[in-house]
């Protein structure tokens, strides 16, 4: 194949990618599962997002002589020790989920993509890159948040960079795998011939390539941020009352578990539901953007 060959296999790659997420959008849609859970993941941030005009009450809001009420038509999931509203605090633990959820996974592939893009573009960082994934990993995520709590406190940025830190190994290993898979393709020797520099490779010809592969391991690690969230609230780590958060919620139903089992019922459903929901929604993007994974 010639260089002007390689040149006209680069010219066509742009529409070629075009009509081959149009393909992968239609294939989303014919998944009712994915479907199901991307509706669910958009109502869910709605939620969040409009939390402030959807709420029927204030999050601070207390009423002493409605407290521990069961679910009823003014307190549609009840209220707390203090005369809180569940539902409403319950929006605004899920705004504060979905943000940690969202900002952790914008550290890791701030962090991982770079990282992978170097490791597989340039043999001699491999090495260096993978010791350096191999340490994050050796680090167990509650021993990780445990130890950057005790540095920076309990606070949103601590579950935000105890998350985010814990998924850059994963970033770093997809980046780095679509790399060594796709600097072997024609499009790639193509722009080599045509004097491409190597920022010029990374950034026109590989990276937009492994965008699709990124958006799925996205999805993969969003739930896995939620949980997490959830987890650091639920110890302490996380969200500081009375700041609202789904973890934190659980954490004060545990001791009122007997006299007001609704008080975890809520903010339990909320995790489960919207985790569930992307994890779906993750595997029809799985199967959509990569096709020959569709069981047959």
């Amino acid at each position: 194949m010639t260089a002007i060959d390689l040149v006209n296999v680069d010219s066509q790659a742009a529409p070629i990618a075009r009509s081959g997420r149009r393909r992968a959008l239609r294939r989303l849609l014919r998944n009712p599962l994915a479907v199901t859970g991307l509706a669910i993941v958009v109502v869910a941030v709605l939620a969040a997002l409009l939390a402030n005009l959807i709420a029927p009450f204030s999050v601070d809001h207390t009423d002493f002589s409605a407290a521990l009420q069961p679910p009823s038509g003014a307190h549609w999931f009840g209220t707390d020790e203090l005369g809180r509203d569940q539902l409403s605090r319950a929006l605004f633990g899920l705004r504060v989920s979905l943000s940690v959820a969202a900002l952790s996974i914008a550290l890791s592939l701030a962090v991982g993509v770079p990282l992978g893009l170097a490791a597989g573009f340039y043999r001699f960082l491999d090495p260096v890159v993978s010791r350096f994934t191999d340490t994050l990993l050796a680090f167990p995520f509650l021993v990780l948040a445990v130890g950057l709590a005790a540095i920076l406190g309990p606070s949103l940025l601590t579950a935000t960079v105890s998350i985010g830190v814990g998924g850059v190994p994963a970033i770093i290993r997809v980046t780095r795998s679509e790399t060594l898979r796709l600097r072997g393709l024609d499009f790639v020797a193509a722009a080599v011939a045509d004097g491409a520099s190597d920022f010029v490779l990374l950034r026109r010809h590989i990276l937009p390539n492994a965008v699709n592969s990124l958006i799925v391991q996205a999805t993969v690690l969003a739930p896995a941020a939620i949980i997490g969230e959830a987890i650091l609230s639920f110890l302490g780590l996380g969200i500081r009352p009375p700041a609202p958060s789904l973890g934190g919620m659980l954490a004060s139903a545990q001791p009122l578990f007997r006299d007001g089992p609704w008080l975890a019922v809520l903010p339990g459903v909320c995790i489960l539901v919207v985790a569930l929901a992307l994890n779906v929604l993750g595997d029809g993007l799985r199967d959509a953007l990569d096709p020959r994974e569709t069981p047959r």
